[in-house]
């Protein structure tokens, strides 16, 4: 059965700079250092790959499938990644919340087994919230 999992935080930064961070795609690794080591992206824009390296050694393939810059969505699989989970499409949501605010919506779609869907939901539901906090640490540091 297919599973949701969303994270939504308002965060401190300007709308334009944190959605230019996000849909460049590339530098995951520059503003979510904590959990991406290194990350390399191959192409640009919708169908580039990803190839990033968590801080625990674990490795990420992702491929961008579509960067709209009117919606500010962003949306991605994760081809390859530890946890007991299938079929993966990520998406990051920018909206202006005013007042020098941003909200961020990130979440996921996935498959996986009954027994594993809390683990795999609370493991994804931790890492977009400590990804949000991340980007505004990094906005608000440049």
């Amino acid at each position: 059965m297919r599973q949701t999992v969303v994270a939504e935080q308002e965060i401190s930064g300007k709308t334009d700079a944190i959605w230019e961070t996000i849909s460049a795609g590339g530098n995951v690794h520059k503003w979510f250092p904590m959990v991406i080591h290194s990350c390399q992206l191959q192409g640009t824009g919708e169908g580039a790959s990803r190839f990033c390296t968590m801080a625990d050694g674990n490795e990420l393939e992702e491929r961008i499938v579509e960067v709209n810059h009117a919606a500010r969505r962003f949306r991605y699989t994760v081809d390859k990644h530890p946890l007991p989970a299938k079929d993966v499409i990520a998406f990051i949501e920018v909206k202006n919340a005013g007042d020098g605010r941003t909200f961020i919506s990130w979440g996921a779609e996935f498959e996986a087994s009954e027994e594993a869907v809390p683990q795999v939901k609370e493991t994804i539901h931790g890492l977009y919230m400590q990804g949000i906090q991340s980007l505004e640490a990094y906005h608000n540091a440049n």
